[in-house]
């Protein structure tokens, strides 16, 4: 072990390479491919489990016509029935005296607008919630696999964790499209999305990959990209509009991530915190033959290789740190606004003025303009100030879209899409402030229970169209006071921008005091001593 004095931080050598040499843009090239696919897979229920008109069935009255809303149906049913409830026969006759307007019945069968819908095939009429629970059961899937896979990310390496999450999401995402029961579609919706997000690892792998001087430069791309994922499924809605098809389309690409094993190499930092310093050095040297560079051996002799091996777990070591509980908690709040507002915001985007599919992509183009500017944004103020505005700002657009006059139609969904924009903004700017704030060997672990327990928001999102029967606006009035209590919690974290990623504990307690390039681990230190 190198002694603190002589130590080089792996910041340091990253830096030679520049921000856009060959080896990262390979690299880079091969993450987006991640964020691309999970961009589909995470919002595949909008399309797949997506509302259908359907009515209640009258069998008298069936054989006359075979439109969906015919003309009898109105003295056949209560005008408030929403499908659910019809009127008492009395006579075997299609007539307006032959039902008894005093009487209501429930209904048991259903005509649906369309019958090879989801809901039309599971036969779901009068039970709009089995249709919102599918996105819920993908949030709750999306907790529980995030509960561990940060884990075995830190644990068996990010490239080990890519592959397997891509590849079993191809399995069950192709599965439940031969799902014959409710039960197994939700049954299979649920481990796809509890093994099947490779999001994470591949973020942490590209945040990994750079120097904190470029680490925004690449996250401009992987957003740009995974906002074409979004465009490339309104796309693919649109031209395969029956759902069994189309979540084939959205999930057999993703079996390509079994290459990654051969195409695709592990972070030199996690590599770093295993104590696995001839791999690392192995890997630098490949970097900079591609790059052709040629490295300064002293360099890598004296580059700083953490030796984590705790008694305890890394996780366990981490939430020993008051100061990093506290931060943690604040992350949690952060998590949970973003992803129910981000994903309120796209369950919602169905009940805008306009075609549905074109408002779809242009929400999802509008990611790519967030992008932009958040890295512009964060590279001149730092974290904080950026994140604390764009909460704000999130919030305010979305209390003021609901009093804006309805037959004003393009200032209402201009607003949406505003918010929309501001709430990439703010969840992109959330994703990197949180992977900033811990220590390597926890960083993928602690990303992922933020990112988990946030979902929390994520599985409330879905039901939200479920109030707008008390409320047409009461959703996005919610989505905008959240936004600004969380907000609000931004002033209480300080903003890592300036430092390099911290290594360990101590380093990571010390980010806002501008010292933690020259904070040793406790272990590196007694052994420079000896």
């Amino acid at each position: 072990m190198a002694s603190s004095e002589n130590s080089v931080h792996l910041d340091d050598v990253l830096k030679t390479f520049g921000p856009f040499n060959r080896y990262n843009v390979r690299a880079i090239l091969l993450l987006s491919f991640v964020f691309f696919n999970n961009n589909m897979h995470c919002i595949n229920y909008i399309i797949v489990a997506e509302e259908t008109p359907y009515r209640c069935k009258i069998d008298t009255c069936e054989s006359q016509t075979k439109v969906f809303q015919p003309p009898w149906y109105n003295f056949t049913v209560p005008q408030d029935s929403r499908g659910c409830n019809r009127y008492s026969s009395v006579s075997e006759e299609c007539s307006e005296s032959s039902f008894n307007a005093s009487h209501v019945e429930t209904c048991d069968e259903w005509v649906y607008k369309r019958d090879d819908s989801f809901v039309a095939e599971f036969n779901l009429g009068c039970q709009d919630w089995k249709r919102t629970l599918v996105g819920t059961i993908h949030s709750i899937g999306l907790m529980s696999g995030l509960f561990f896979q940060g884990q075995l990310s830190d644990k068996i390496g990010r490239k080990a964790a890519i592959m397997i999450a891509g590849v079993s999401a191809s399995v069950f995402g192709v599965g439940k499209s031969y799902a014959n029961s409710y039960s197994a579609f939700v049954i299979l919706e649920w481990f796809e999305a509890t093994f099947g997000d490779n999001c994470l690892p591949a973020y942490i792998l590209g945040v990994e990959l750079m120097h904190g001087d470029y680490r925004l430069h690449q996250q401009i791309f992987f957003c740009g990209v995974a906002a074409l994922g979004g465009v490339a499924f309104a796309i693919a809605a649109y031209l395969v509009p029956y759902w069994r098809h189309f979540a084939r389309v959205i999930y057999a690409p993703s079996l390509l991530f079994i290459l990654y094993y051969f195409i695709l190499d592990e972070s030199v930092r996690w590599l770093l915190s295993k104590g696995k310093r001839e791999d690392a050095t192995t890997l630098l040297l490949k970097m900079a033959k591609v790059n052709k560079i040629a490295l300064d051996e002293k360099m890598l002799v004296n580059i700083k290789c953490e030796d984590n091996a705790a008694e305890s777990s890394p996780l366990r070591e981490t939430f020993r740190s008051k100061i990093v509980i506290k931060r943690f908690l604040i992350c949690l709040v952060w998590w949970t606004s973003c992803t129910f507002i981000a994903f309120g915001l796209i369950v919602n985007v169905g009940y805008l003025a306009g075609n549905k599919y074109l408002n779809l992509g242009i929400m999802s183009l509008t990611d790519i303009p967030a992008s932009i500017t958040m890295v512009f944004v964060l590279k001149r103020f730092k974290r904080k100030k950026p994140l604390f505005t764009s909460f704000m700002s999130a919030g305010l657009m979305c209390l003021i879209q609901p009093f804006v006059p309805k037959e004003y139609v393009w200032m209402s969904t201009g607003l949406y899409f505003v918010g929309r924009f501001i709430t990439t903004f703010t969840f992109a700017t959330v994703y990197i402030y949180t992977s900033e704030l811990f220590p390597t060997y926890s960083r993928n672990s602690m990303h992922a229970l933020c990112s988990s327990i946030g979902r929390i928001g994520s599985i409330l999102a879905p039901m939200t169209p479920l109030l707008t029967r008390y409320m047409d606006s009461l959703p996005t009035l919610l989505f905008g006071t959240i936004s600004i209590v969380a907000g609000l919690t931004t002033m209480l974290v300080p903003d890592p921008a300036s430092e390099p990623l911290p290594d360990n504990v101590r380093q990571a307690e010390s980010i806002g005091t501008y010292q933690l390039r020259t904070m040793p681990d406790k272990k590196t230190e007694g052994n420079s001593k000896t």
